[in-house]
């Protein structure tokens, strides 16, 4: 990547975000602390973008708890469209590019698979915001951005904040945990998602790409997978009809990305569950939290 591109992580404390930093490391990098920036203030976003000044934004923040944004939709539009708007806006005046982190919820699931290019039907306010997001991007930067929809992201976090890290913590803790036995994903490493996002911005490729792992599986199996790799007895898991978790969000219950498009312009592959758990287990192993 050329020395004078300087590269600004918005979500760089997240479990994306640390990816990125990651897949990323040996550029400019301008992360700005979360506490620094308010993806639901314009101002603080302006202002943050105006003293970084990065020629590429990395968008990997959102407010992302499906239900939460489903309870507070004002909040929820606050961050994920006013927010991205705010960014967009800059950009589109700094002659930046962006790249936004899309969801496999913009569509509704009852199709086999889905294209980039086929209509999206959001069924929740996250997954609304999400479409929206996709819109402003595309009309303030045409030509100069990535939107890049993926699902089931998972990865080291010390947070613990994705699927497979909370299961291991609350069942190693001898709780029950209800899972979803009608909802099938493809579970994605978050370090693939990023090598592949440095893959795009380096060769300033533009355009909308579905990035997710290989597998398609449903929740249960997952855990019980998790479960085998992390040596934690599945005993505690409960499965459970999405029907009677009473989310208030409702949610797609399968949804499938052909991410040929990504494959197309040469972007490395992303590992199946098996390799993708493996790594996971020896960063957990490593820092203490397998």
């Amino acid at each position: 990547m050329s020395e004078r591109r300087r590269v600004g992580i918005i979500g760089g404390s997240g479990q994306l975000g640390g990816a990125l930093a990651e897949a990323f490391a040996g550029c400019a990098l301008a992360v700005p602390d979360r506490t620094a920036l308010d993806l639901g203030d314009a101002d603080s976003i302006r202002g943050t973008l105006d003293s970084t000044k990065p020629d590429v934004v990395l968008l990997a923040a959102a407010m992302a708890h499906v239900d939460g944004c489903e309870l507070d939709a004002a909040a929820c539009a606050r961050v994920n469209v006013d927010g991205t708007r705010a960014v967009a806006a800059w950009a589109a005046q700094a002659g930046a590019t962006v790249v936004f982190f899309s969801s496999d919820h913009v569509f509704d699931g009852r199709a086999e698979a889905y294209g980039e290019d086929d209509p999206v039907h959001p069924l929740n306010e996250y997954a609304r915001s999400k479409v929206t997001g996709e819109r402003i991007v595309r009309e303030y930067l045409p030509g100069r951005h990535v939107i890049l929809r993926t699902a089931w992201v998972y990865g080291p976090d010390r947070a613990r904040r994705n699927f497979a890290l909370r299961l291991v913590t609350r069942l190693r803790g001898g709780q029950r945990v209800p899972v979803p036995s009608d909802q099938s994903g493809a579970p994605t490493y978050t370090g693939d998602l990023a090598i592949a996002t440095r893959y795009l911005v380096e060769r300033r490729i533009a355009g909308t790409f579905h990035a997710t792992g290989p597998e398609v599986l449903d929740r249960v199996a997952l855990a019980h997978r998790i479960c085998a790799r992390f040596g934690v007895d599945p005993a505690g898991i409960v499965p459970v009809p999405t029907a009677e978790l009473r989310q208030p969000a409702p949610r797609p219950l399968r949804v499938r990305l052909r991410c040929e498009r990504l494959a197309a312009v040469g972007a490395p592959s992303f590992r199946g569950v098996d390799d993708g758990l493996a790594a996971l287990h020896a960063w957990a192993s490593t820092h203490g939290a397998a």
